[in-house]
């Protein structure tokens, strides 16, 4: 993308954009025909092309002078309600065109609406006459802008701000905040709480991150959580948040003292990890309240706070604040340069030159990671050394230090040199909430209804969006966070000091002075209800509304805001029909809200871009009017009940995008989806549609598809994927049975040009009786070599294809194969050199793998090592599978030297002979169904296994057969119906947990456990038996050493035996969960070492443990922490 490296102003932009609209066909001919009188029109365009002259001079200034500041807010607030004037005109233009007959607003004749017009175009002229003087009053003058273009830009989203391989200078921090972590020893404090302090932009969210995400700290708690809290401390709001991530489940309940003793329940004795980022609260009650139930989890428990401020961090915390100061310039030179350089993919030291000015960049940064990062997207890719100049003498250095300004002379001069184009689309995102996660396609569709993107040649509105926002990105402006993005808060902060008066954000309780300038407002906060919105709504002139929680009441004062084009009222019921009389808009969500239909008044609103009714799911149908909308690009109806679409959707010329995942009930598409053919985007995915739709080949531009059923009518055939070449992304084509004529070239072509896909399904429905036929239609399907995951199901061929395999598929890294019956050999897949993962199942005809697995008819001398890159690898459902042979001449560390998983699933005849001689990597093994594969296990063939699972395995007697791997460290056994012995030999000697499921031969009356001399072995669980147990556990089954037990869906347990667990002296962790009929806690009581009983679900126990009062409270007084069933019984310190 050719961008200005030197930016021009703000409301540039805004003008060209204002100008191509006056210029438009539609305009100038509504004007010529309504007697408009266009000389008035051509006067305002000549006075605001004067006025753009000096707003170079002005955007600079600003931030000195306030008088320039508010000269550039009346200029805005006077091009605002141009932009307004013409717009209206385009709508009635387009109203016109679409109705075919003329409109009669508000009464007024043709001349009379033409009187208006040009009364409202005089008054802008008289308002700007006193802007054009007041121009020369405050001394703007015509600034040169210098017109250098960089190259075009590759779009590069840079990494998250935790990858380490980002971060310079803070590994001390790190290493003292992970030290904390791990540390029990506070007897004073149960949980400690670690602040994090520094000033805005110095990382102290990128080094919590650092923390919560080192491999050292996963296994340390039972649970991690990651809260952002930002200006409104809400301990309401906070506790919901904090139960639904340990939960993993919406919250309903609405009383603050019931959620709070909920979340005392869920977390008593876990010990958790959580960080609170970004707290600005001073209210001691306030977080004491929040803390009070965090305070019954295990101890050891820790919460990282991340603050601004000293004195909340002293607050807060009960360690000594971690004052994060800047970087070093040293430092900062390397994050600068990784910033500044990585375009280029050269050593910085090649340019000296730049080197040097660069470093003194870093210098005037003073150690803001934020700031060096931002100049150095800034200066990204531009290897000339007079823009480098530029930035480090440019004086807004001094006139923000001279000003105090609070906004960063880096993140300020990042934003000054922006285009102008970019400058609109960036100032628009201060609408949106501190912390606010946001979607790159739902930003680009609302800067398209605020008309903030400028058409291009030959590129759609979507692709010159999809550039402005990787521009953003690349700059630093918004950062990646997992699939979505977020602003920084002091970008955030920049944003609202450009938007100024023109954006406000109302907060929950918030009571912010409502400009008249005022244009764009969003309510979003937590989604409570925000009081007092009477002054918001008095304004006439807003363009966008976003409100979480809004009635159909509040449409009555909507009514007049005549210029509204972006309205998300989530959820609303039921839509009023006055929403026809928005008649700008261009952006409805309606998503999450209980309707079962919109209003026909809704197609009539001619401008409409945008519509969303994701997650309506009483939502049904759209009515035939849809069809009015010609304007309409993105339509949305996915997770809504609708059943069919009316054939009208396809009268919508410039519909781009068609969601209607997961709609269950959607069974067909309309026949005459041909004629869209601007359609972009037909999302399907988890929808049940017995066909696809005629001529779907008429689809050109189509890029995304989730899946193409062929049919046997020509209509829908496989020929109908030839000409679709802009296919990109996951494809999954089904029904391949119905293809006829297997000779026809165009199941060929079918794929062969489909360059942009990256994921490849093909699927047969049924048995296919003819394999010849079915190896010929999918030798004929070979995708371009750039596919990364390839599916092929129920394959009716006896063997593969020679492209099925082959190594120019260099980037393939996922494949599966599934339920091919009739093939007797696996194709060659050994030599693909990305593959990572591999799944085999249901080959009933496979009886021996080997050489043809690993290389096909290559030579052993020729290939490469096979399988070079495999860490994950399942077989399943080989009915006839006996051998497994090794490659010939295989190297030393094997055929699969970076396997990391395996699985084995029913593989009946398989037998432990089988396995390679050498897995160097395995770190997990699971066998199920496989009974000949338990015999030998050797230390030799798998060093480094550390987990093993066993499951489904009905003849295996008694464990372990033969010695198991010393290095195994966890042993899962699962439903082994006729296990009957633990065997005192061949247990592995690092042995530390033990789960046993679903084996019940192993709890008759003399139950051989042997597990006693295991001393490594220190956690146990035990569950899903059925039958009658009187007791459980003899003295000396299990080791002194366990210091964690678990009996969970023991529903006939009756006891517990008394001298077994008195002699488990190191228990500390007890949990009994579904054991529905045990009867009582061991008669003489339960280990002195206890820390945690939790009882759930067991209703005669409970019964008997009740504080004080219950027969066997006094077995359990001694215990710090209880949790029974839904009750907390614990101690005040706990």
């Amino acid at each position: 993308m050719a961008l200005e490296v030197v930016g021009g102003a703000f409301l540039s932009a805004s003008l060209q954009v204002l100008f191509d609209r006056m210029a438009s066909k539609q305009v100038v001919d509504f004007v010529r025909e309504k007697n408009v009188d266009d000389e008035l029109l051509n006067k305002l365009k000549i006075k605001l092309s004067s006025i753009n002259k000096v707003l170079d001079d002005a955007e600079k200034k600003q931030l000195a002078d306030p008088a320039v500041r508010k000269w550039l807010n009346e200029l805005k607030h006077t091009v605002y309600n141009t932009e307004d004037l013409v717009y209206e005109i385009h709508t009635e233009a387009l109203r016109y065109e679409i109705e075919g007959k003329p409109h009669l607003l508000s009464f007024f004749s043709t001349r009379s609406y033409a009187k208006q017009i040009n009364q409202r175009i005089a008054k802008i002229l008289d308002a700007l006459e006193y802007i054009v003087k007041d121009k020369d009053l405050i001394g703007l003058k015509e600034v040169g802008r210098v017109d250098n273009k960089s190259p075009p830009r590759v779009s590069i989203i840079v990494p998250p701000l935790e990858d380490e391989s980002g971060i310079h200078g803070r590994d001390a921090d790190k290493e003292a905040i992970v030290n904390l972590l791990p540390s029990d020893a506070d007897t004073v404090n149960k949980i400690s709480v670690i602040p994090i302090v520094g000033m805005g932009g110095l990382g102290k969210t990128t080094l919590a991150k650092l923390a919560y995400n080192d491999f050292r700290v996963n296994n340390l708690f039972d649970i991690k959580m990651w809260i952002t809290v930002s200006d409104e401390f809400d301990v309401f709001m906070l506790t919901k948040a904090i139960l639904e991530k340990v939960t993993s489940r919406t919250c309903s309940i609405e009383d603050q003292y019931d959620l709070q003793l909920k979340l005392k329940e869920v977390l008593e004795g876990q010990k958790f990890l959580l960080v609170l980022d970004d707290v600005w609260n001073e209210n001691y009650d306030r977080w004491y309240a929040l803390k009070s139930p965090l305070e019954f989890a295990a101890c050891g428990s820790k919460i990282i706070v991340t603050t601004r401020s000293e004195s909340i961090g002293s607050m807060m915390g009960n360690v000594p604040n971690h004052r994060l100061q800047v970087i070093s310039d040293e430092d900062g030179w390397k994050l600068f340069a990784k910033h500044a350089f990585s375009n280029n993919n050269v050593e910085p030291s090649i340019y000296s030159d730049l080197e040097v000015i660069g470093k003194k960049i870093v210098e005037k940064c003073q150690g803001l990671p934020l700031a060096i990062i931002s100049l150095g997207g800034l200066l990204r890719s531009k290897l000339n050394s007079k823009e480098w100049e530029k930035i480090l003498k440019n004086d807004i250095w001094e006139l923000i230090d001279e000003k105090k300004c609070d906004i960063l002379p880096a993140l300020w001069l990042s934003y000054y040199y922006l285009p102008p184009n970019l400058k609109r689309c960036f100032a628009y995102c201060s609408i949106f909430p501190k912390d606010l996660l946001f979607e790159k396609e739902i930003i680009i569709l609302l800067w398209m209804a605020e008309d903030l993107l400028q058409p291009q040649k030959y590129k759609t509105l979507e692709e010159v969006g999809d550039e402005y926002f990787s521009d953003l990105v690349s700059r630093s402006f918004f950062q990646c966070c997992d699939d979505n993005f977020i602003m920084h808060d002091l970008v955030n902060d920049l944003a609202s000091f450009v938007s100024g008066e023109f954006c406000l954000r109302l907060d929950d309780n918030d009571s912010k002075v409502v400009s008249s300038n005022a244009r764009h407002l969003s309510c979003m906060g937590y989604g409570r209800s925000i009081k007092n919105l009477e002054a918001p709504f008095e304004n006439k002139l807003w363009r966008t509304l976003l409100r979480n929680g809004l009635e159909s009441s509040d449409f009555e004062p909507m009514q007049t805001m005549q210029c509204l084009r972006v309205l998300r009222c989530i959820p609303i019921s039921p839509l009023p029909d006055s929403i026809g009389n928005l008649k700008l808009l261009r952006y409805l969500d309606l998503s999450w809200s209980r309707i079962e239909a919109i209003p026909d008044t809704v197609c009539t609103l001619y401008n409409l871009q945008t519509l969303k009714l994701t997650s309506c799911h009483n939502f049904r149908c759209l009515p035939n009017s849809i069809g009015n909308l010609k304007n309409l690009r993105y339509l949305n109806l996915s997770l809504t009940a609708v059943k069919q679409l009316p054939e009208t959707i396809c009268n919508l010329p410039d519909l781009r995008t068609l969601s209607l995942s997961y709609c269950r009930s959607l069974s067909r598409l309309p026949n005459s989806m041909a004629r869209l053919t601007n359609l972009r985007h037909i999302d399907i995915e988890g929808t049940y549609l017995e066909e696809m739709p005629p001529q779907m080949s008429a689809l050109k531009f189509l890029e995304k598809l989730s899946y193409f059923i062929v049919g046997k009518d020509s209509g829908s055939s496989i020929e109908e994927l030839e000409k679709l070449s802009n296919l990109r992304g996951s494809l999954d084509i089904k029904r391949l049975e119905n293809i006829v004529n297997v000779d026809d070239v165009s199941v060929a072509n079918a794929l062969m040009d489909k360059k942009y896909l990256t994921r490849l399904s093909l699927a047969w429905d049924n048995d296919v009786d003819d394999s010849h036929k079915a190896k010929k239609v999918l030798e004929r399907l070979e995708p371009q070599i750039n596919v990364e995951e390839l599916a092929i199901a129920n394959y009716g061929g006896t063997s593969f294809p020679d492209w099925v395999g082959r190594d120019l598929f260099c980037r393939l890294g996922k494949m599966e194969l599934t339920n091919c019956r009739n093939c007797y050999l696996l194709p060659p897949l050994g030599q693909l050199p990305s593959l990572k993962e591999l799944c085999v199942e249901g080959f009933d005809m496979v009886g021996r793998i080997g050489h043809e697995f690993y290389c096909g008819g290559s030579s052993s001398n020729s290939m490469t090592r096979p399988f070079k890159s495999l860490e994950f690898l399942k077989f399943s459902d080989m009915s006839s599978w006996e051998e497994w042979l090794l490659m010939e001449g295989e190297q030393e560390d094997g055929a699969f030297p970076k396997l990391e998983r395996l699985e084995l699933n029913n593989c009946p005849k398989l037998s432990a002979a089988c396995l390679p001689d050498c897995l160097p990597s395995l770190n997990t093994l699971e066998i199920s169904g496989c009974k000949m594969l338990l015999a030998s296990l050797q230390d030799d063939q798998l060093p480094t296994l550390e987990v093993l699972e066993l499951s489904c395995c009905p003849e295996v007697e008694s464990l372990p057969e033969g010695r198991l791997p010393s290095t195994i460290h966890t042993i899962r056994i699962l439903c082994c119906g006729k296990l009957v012995s633990l065997l005192e030999e061949g247990w592995p000697s690092n042995l530390k947990s033990l789960s046993i499921l679903g084996c019940d031969k192993l709890f008759t009356i003399n139950m051989q456990w042997n597990l006693g001399m295991l001393t490594s072995l220190t956690s146990v669980t035990i569950g899903g038996q059925n039958v009658a147990l009187d007791s459980f556990l003899e003295e000396g089954q299990l080791p002194i050493t366990l210091t964690s037990l678990t009996l969970r869906n023991i529903p006939n347990l009756r006891s517990l035996y008394s001298k077994a667990f008195r002699s488990l002296t190191s228990l500390k962790k007890l949990k009994i969960c579904k054991c529905t009929n045990l009867q009582c806690l061991p008669e003489e009581g339960l280990p002195a070492s206890l820390e945690l009983l939790s009882i759930e679900s067991c209703p005669l126990v409970a019964q008997r443990c009740q504080r004080e009062i219950g027969e066997d409270w006094p077995k359990i007084a001694h215990i710090p922490c209880i949790r029974i069933v839904d009750r907390i019984i614990i101690d005040d310190m706990c």
